[in-house]
């Protein structure tokens, strides 16, 4: 037997010595272990009459709609409506007198519904300006510290922040930001 041939040998010994174990430890996971002693079953109480599977009924006649809205779950939440009117005033002690007539109350004229385009103003830029400082480099201009609640970022003069604001300009004193979902500007002024 040569030296390749008795290495070959070795290696296939060990292999096969991971593959019994592997098969050993496989069957003892899988097979709960055998115990010597047996336990009583617990016993339970049941009812003198316990329900047969066919024995679940709905009453339908006890399950009664007393006092429910027949309106219930038909409105839509998402549509305005108008607040049911006031109830009228009560009558004076006594009814009516015979000289009075009493008139129903009329209805408070509604306000006219303009049907053109309602304006919707934009909310405002949630950005603070912190700050700035200038780089060594020429033509470099001021980098800006703006941020919101959460964040600072360190902007220059047209880079785009958040995917949102694009930074116009950059002064000591204030940074114009304009926002391109609204298509609108805003002035920040430096926090002091």
């Amino acid at each position: 037997m040569s030296k390749q041939d008795k290495q070959k040998l070795s290696v296939l010994a060990v292999l096969l010595g991971v593959l019994a174990l592997t098969i050993v430890l496989g069957y003892r996971m899988y097979n709960p272990p055998i115990t010597a002693t047996v336990q009583a079953p617990e016993q339970t109480k049941t009812s003198e009459r316990p329900p047969a599977p066919n024995d679940a009924h709905i009453l339908l006649e006890r399950v009664g709609t007393e006092g429910e809205d027949p309106e219930v779950g038909k409105r839509n939440l998402f549509q305005y409506r108008q607040a049911p009117p006031p109830p009228p005033p009560p009558l004076p002690r006594g009814g009516p007198s015979q000289g009075i007539v009493s008139t129903p109350p009329s209805m408070p004229p509604q306000p006219s519904v303009k049907s053109g385009p309602s304006v919707i103003t934009p909310p405002p830029i949630n950005l603070k300006y912190f700050g700035f400082f200038r780089t060594t480099t020429p033509n470099a201009g001021f980098t800006a510290v703006v941020g919101d609640d959460s964040r600072h970022y360190n902007v220059t003069t047209g880079e785009v922040l958040m995917g949102r604001y694009r930074i116009v300009s950059i002064t000591e004193k204030t940074v114009e930001v304009e926002d391109l979902e609204h298509s609108r500007r805003q002035t920040l002024q430096v926090l002091k």
